[in-house]
């Protein structure tokens, strides 16, 4: 599988979502801030569980849910991340094989538990995701074969892996590895607390190596100190193609000097938005892929994130190729 050509290799935290509903008295009473991603350890992930009842437990993290839903959408992808040899380590593999990504993983195993994420769902349909890394903290340069990246067109980046010194380490020799072999480098800001955390490091590597950018609103107007404008106008000094989604509001993507709103898709009924920024990167991403215009990539990525918000977790219970009849 690793000498298989494919469109975009995915790089990220492999994670297994334990998700639950939680009513905002509970969060509040966990003193967990709704709609905030916070890393979290063991004992703390272990007092959480305690307070939930009957969760679903699915294989998550960010950019192994855009490759599933690329996959899903037509397109053929890679991932490269670290699980443990646990039976959630078995599940994520398992998951992410099933739904047609090519994982690397059986080589790398190590002995620490695969990472988990505590997704907690409020009545609104905010989620509070609460991680433990566990696994993935040890991803480095020896954690995959670098021909995953070199049998790409595209690589793609999740903002979350900036949390470790080793994983941001085997970031930059990533980017490197793709610019040598002529490859694009996409990335994700992946969340508002991430940014604040590594702001001159995104920065760093968006001046150094990202063609392609996604982010939120909240997270660039972090991302520049700024307003939502003027933060796409900086971003756009350094990146050619991106996608700034704005919620309810739809999205704003550009393409050199090109940039347009493209509206929302309405749902009759908002269950939970996890996954849909990562469901959005999907769809742009298959659009760009396959050459469609710019605003014809917002309007997939608008129309995938509007399809896994309608149900729990971040993972297609559908082909996604519904969506583009």
């Amino acid at each position: 599988m690793k000498n298989s050509k494919v469109e975009i290799c995915f790089i990220g935290n492999a994670i297994v979502d334990i998700l639950s509903e939680i009513s905002s008295e509970t969060l509040k009473k966990l003193r967990i801030p709704k709609g905030s991603m916070q890393l979290i350890d063991e004992e703390a992930s272990d007092k959480i569980l305690k307070y939930i009842k009957n969760p679903s437990i699915i294989s998550g993290g960010s950019a192994a849910n855009t490759a599933v839903g690329f996959k899903s959408l037509g397109g053929k992808c890679s991932f490269i991340g670290q699980i443990g040899k646990d039976n959630f380590g078995d599940l994520f593999s398992k998951d992410l094989n099933n739904s047609g990504v090519f994982f690397q993983d059986k080589d790398f195993l190590l002995s620490e538990k695969t990472s988990k994420s505590i997704v907690l769902v409020t009545p609104d349909a905010e989620r509070s995701m609460n991680t433990f890394l566990g696994a993935s903290n040890k991803f480095n340069i020896n954690s995959f074969d670098e021909q995953f990246i070199i049998n790409s067109s595209m690589i793609y980046i999740e903002g979350y892996l900036f949390d470790q010194p080793k994983a941001k380490e085997a970031i930059y020799h990533c980017c490197n590895l793709a610019k040598s072999q002529n490859k694009k480098v996409a990335l994700s800001l992946s969340d508002l607390f991430c940014v604040d955390r590594h702001r001159i490091d995104f920065l760093n590597l968006i001046d150094k190596y990202v063609d392609i950018i996604f982010a939120n609103e909240d997270e660039i107007k972090s991302l520049y100190q700024s307003e939502l404008k003027a933060s796409i106008n900086a971003i756009k000094k350094n990146v050619n193609v991106g996608a700034i989604t704005l919620g309810s509001k739809g999205s704003i993507v550009f393409e050199n000097k090109l940039e347009y709103h493209v509206d929302p898709i309405s749902v009759i009924e908002l269950v939970d938005t996890t996954g849909a920024g990562d469901l959005f990167a999907s769809g742009f991403l298959f659009g760009l892929t396959n050459k469609y215009s710019i605003q014809k990539c917002g309007y997939l990525g608008n129309k995938a994130a509007s399809e896994i918000i309608k149900y729990i977790g971040a993972r297609p219970k559908i082909s996604l190729k519904s969506i583009l009849e």
